[in-house]
């Protein structure tokens, strides 16, 4: 069976004020004549050692955060939209950016979001673990 590894071509980059970056990558795909499938990723980085330690208790949180989830966290959001028309692949790919960010700029750029998302992370996964 023969596999095509298809790199990931970056088309926007957001760097916010309380250190998440955020990253769009396409993996888009003519499925028929002239009708594409378009898939947007945005990936949502945020180095945890740039977690703030304003006291002891926050020190400790991060240093948990690190073992738990290594050095880097990273979450993944994919948006489709299926029979674009190749003369509108481009507008629906910004579109789809467009809306991403305007839907989520509010709380992506809080100064207390990426404690609340690394925090979440942390507890999804705790639920993830397998008992034998």
């Amino acid at each position: 069976m023969t596999t095509i590894n298809k790199e990931q071509l970056t088309i926007r980059e957001k760097q916010l004020t309380n250190g998440l970056r955020v990253v769009f990558t396409d993996e888009s795909n003519r499925y028929f004549g002239d009708y594409h499938r378009i898939c947007v990723v945005a990936t949502i980085g945020f180095n945890l050692q740039d977690l703030p330690t304003e006291s002891p208790d926050d020190e400790i949180f991060r240093n948990q955060a690190i073992e738990s989830l290594g050095g880097q966290l990273s979450v993944v959001k994919r948006f489709e939209r299926m029979g674009v028309e190749s003369a509108d692949v481009e507008k629906v790919r910004t579109t789809l950016i467009d809306d991403f960010l305007q839907h989520t700029a509010t709380y992506l750029s809080r100064p207390d979001y990426p404690r609340s998302l690394v925090k979440a992370e942390m507890n999804k996964s705790r639920t993830r673990r397998f008992y034998a």
